[in-house]
């Protein structure tokens, strides 16, 4: 690629945000990439059932302010701290799956033309128009598009963080270092993982050439750290259950592996994406003794944002699994970046432009199956037990803090539901556990017309489960089982009606 007077990989053609312009075949595709990014994101958005963590996001926004700042400090409402004041406004509107996931679904849509400003301070036109394609047919993005979590908000501050970034070390003005810190401390308040994208940003220093800015970056930099202190004690003033979980994986050839498909696509689409990484990344090192502009700086950003919060993570692994494709998120804009430059790099025959339309049309088949998949179908497990349920019928849950979806389907039920005796705690609150209920049969055997036991899978240890089981045995017999996505519901006692 040839170098250019610009100070980045973007030719010079390119307006400011702070008062420019798209040219107008520029603005016409963006514009139309937006649109079927917003319909593939907008579309069956209300289909799936919730699943845990969405079902938290309702728990935490329907909660009492004192309660919602106990769960801050002591469990994981500091992590993604702005998404959930914001959400705790917006379920007054409505509680329906789409609306709670309409947020997401907006800062996903968002992000499509902002990745565009975003790359082209970085890398040619056509490879913009590229990386935008790439972002708005992304499985990932759109997955994470309709998902009640922080993951799209955090995306879309991720991006401005990086666009005020690129200007502040460009200009040094202090109007941008003061914007990439207001970004900064949003996109870690908004999911703390998000940090390690503002480290690789940093990290990209070290590769720029002189006159680098180092004060104001160490100034600047210092606020954001300062800022996030109080969310970064959560690691000492968290529960151990909060901080470690034994289902989270360590980082292995295998999770790496699925980090790429992950990013890349399943099937033929990750060797299409590892094709048009490679060549990314020799696209940026070509360029890296380039003495006229910073081409090599700008290249060094992206494939640090998109490989640096995985080396950290992986890293942090070796003593405490953290490796969670989720977490890494983040880096999904470079990803598309990267895939970018390696179309740029392969222009004979236009094998690079093949490669993104086949892997954009590729991706199609694949969201499609992803809107009738839910991850966790409580839904469906939820409606089976209170369609079913006589009045004073016991119902306990492994683990027991997925009461909280349950609750959230009891509450929005077509009729009345019928009394239930719970043996799960509220939400972080006290109340009868498993403990309870095999105390309670201990006692009289036959108190219960049903026990409904909801067994879902998240990896984690259910000892407790098998002395329940052995008393619901002895007692009622074997269960009816019915399977649901990633839950199993016993029911002990008569047969489903």
């Amino acid at each position: 690629m040839p170098a250019t007077r610009e100070s980045s990989l973007a030719d010079a053609t390119f307006p400011n945000i702070d008062g420019g312009t798209f040219d107008h075949p520029a603005s016409l595709i963006v514009a139309l990439l937006t649109v079927a990014g917003a319909g593939l994101r907008l579309s069956h958005l209300g289909a799936k059932s919730l699943w845990l963590d969405e079902g938290a996001t309702v728990a935490l926004a329907r909660t009492s302010w004192t309660h919602f700042a106990w769960v801050w400090w002591h469990g994981e409402a500091s992590l993604q701290t702005i998404y959930f004041l914001l959400m705790r406004g917006w379920v007054h509107a409505g509680l329906g799956e789409a609306w709670l996931r309409l947020p997401s679904a907006l800062f996903g849509i968002t992000s499509i033309p902002l990745l565009y400003i975003v790359a082209r301070k970085l890398i040619p036109a056509a490879s913009a128009l590229a990386a935008t394609a790439l972002l708005a047919f992304s499985p990932a993005a759109v997955y994470y598009s309709q998902e009640a979590r922080s993951y799209a908000f955090a995306i879309l501050l991720i991006l401005l963080s990086t666009y005020f970034f690129v200007l502040a070390v460009q200009a040094d003005r202090r109007r941008d270092w003061a914007l990439w810190t207001l970004f900064g401390i949003a996109s870690f308040y908004t999911h703390d993982f998000a940090a390690l994208v503002l480290v690789a940003q940093t990290a990209s220093l070290f590769f720029k050439r002189p006159p680098v800015p180092w004060r104001r970056a160490f100034v600047y930099g210092s606020l954001i750290l300062l800022a996030a202190v109080p969310g970064l004690t959560y690691v000492v003033r968290a529960s151990p259950e909060n901080l470690h979980f034994v289902w989270m994986p360590r980082a292995n050839p295998k999770e790496i592996w699925h980090l790429a498909k992950f990013f890349g696509g399943s099937g033929v689409k990750v060797a299409v994406s590892l094709a048009l990484w490679i060549a990314g990344v020799v696209t940026i090192f070509r360029h890296r003794r380039v003495a006229e502009n910073d081409s090599f700086w700008s290249g060094v950003l992206i494939l640090l944002w998109a490989t640096l919060p995985a080396i950290v993570l992986g890293l942090i692994s070796i003593r405490e699994p953290l490796f969670l494709q989720r977490y890494m998120v983040f880096s999904l804009p470079a990803t598309v970046l990267l895939a970018a430059l390696g179309m740029e790099a392969l222009r004979k025959w236009r094998i690079g432009l093949v490669l993104v339309i086949a892997l954009c049309a590729m991706s199609l088949p694949t969201i499609v199956r992803q809107y009738h998949k839910p991850r966790e179908d409580w839904r469906a497990a939820s409606d089976i037990v209170l369609a079913s349920a006589t009045q004073g019928d016991a119902v306990v849950f492994f683990p027991f803090y997925t009461r909280i979806v349950f609750d959230y389907y009891r509450d929005r039920f077509d009729v009345v539901a019928p009394p239930l005796q719970v043996f799960a705690p509220g939400f972080y609150a006290g109340g009868q556990n498993d403990g309870d209920l095999v105390a309670a049969l201990t006692r009289d055997p036959h108190q219960f017309r049903h026990v409904w036991v909801l067994v879902a899978d998240h990896g984690t240890s259910l000892q407790n489960f098998a002395t329940v089981e052995q008393q619901l045995h002895a007692t009622f017999g074997p269960p009816t089982v019915r399977k649901f996505a990633a839950i199993d519901v016993l029911q002990y006692g008569d047969r489903p009606r």
